[in-house]
């Protein structure tokens, strides 16, 4: 049988094997890489850093930083500003779009939402993270049960700063909770909207004290922070990342006791994030 004796050129359907330091080598540089990418996530101080900034920050040489944020450049995944600074440009939100096109949607959401408001007779709603200017929340679906947004008693205006702000209740305490620390600095920095209610964390250390004890509870609970109602919040997390988070808002002169509210509401958003991860286990509200 004939052999071809000719060196094999490499091509995407016939690789050249690898070697083990070769192999190890490309493993090495992709974590650096993703370490580089990692820091503007985890660094203070706005969107834009430099190569030593992030060197320090990530343990990695300043020279394989700066040679890590080049190559990315053509693709946009990092965009070079004046003053030798980078941040994360295009290509790296078309990944999180990409990302956050494949999670599951209202056919997916409503029946966990229906079950918990029928349940507790009480409006279930899922917030979903917005990184818009800052991070915000947006109502991704509801269920109002015999309830619904007027019943709130708050104005168009209103409604929309108070349901978009991360400083009124505890749904958005709970995604704050859940946030790197430099974008909970940033939640910090809005004011609180008109329409809150009495109840609302208006000083930032009790915001920010707050924010522990949900970490380590697994939901957060609020009176009175739109005036007349109590909320009950928990996490919706993709892996360790927060997607969002599924609150239940009913009169607070109904929800004196919030136990049950608790425990309902907390499945229903372990359910949700289990979907949102891509598992199947049963929904348990009981």
């Amino acid at each position: 049988m004939f052999r071809d004796n000719a060196p094999q050129r490499t091509t995407a359907a016939n690789p050249q094997p690898e070697t083990g330091s070769a192999r190890q080598s490309g493993t090495e540089h992709a974590r650096r890489v993703m370490l580089v990418a990692q820091a503007f996530t985890d660094l203070p101080g706005g969107p834009a850093h430099g190569p030593s900034e992030i060197a320090e920050a990530t343990g990695l040489n300043v020279a394989v930083v700066y040679r890590i944020l080049q190559s990315g450049i053509p693709s946009r995944y990092f965009v070079q500003l004046r003053g030798r600074k980078y941040r994360l440009g295009p290509g790296a939100a078309k990944i999180g779009m990409q990302a956050m096109v494949h999670t599951p949607g209202t056919e997916t959401s409503h029946p966990v939402l229906e079950q918990l408001s029928a349940a507790l007779d009480a409006m279930a709603m899922l917030w979903v993270v917005s990184p818009y200017g800052s991070p915000r929340r947006v109502l991704a679906d509801y269920a109002p049960g015999r309830y619904d947004l007027d019943a709130l008693g708050l104005s168009a205006d209103e409604l929309v700063a108070v349901c978009s702000s991360l400083r009124v209740g505890p749904s958005g305490r709970v995604i704050a909770a859940h946030l790197p620390d430099p974008l909970v600095d940033t939640v910090l920095t809005g004011d609180i909207p008109a329409g809150a209610g009495p109840g609302v964390l208006e000083e930032a250390e009790d915001f920010l004290a707050s924010l522990p004890e949900i970490r380590n509870a697994g939901y957060g609970v609020g009176r009175e922070e739109i005036a007349g109602w109590s909320e009950v919040a928990a996490p919706v997390l993709w892996g360790d990342a927060i997607y969002g988070a599924i609150s239940l808002l009913k009169p607070s002169s109904l929800l004196k006791d919030t136990r049950g509210a608790i425990k309902r509401t907390v499945a229903a958003a372990d359910r949700f994030s289990l979907l949102v991860s891509g598992g199947g286990l049963p929904y348990l509200a009981g």
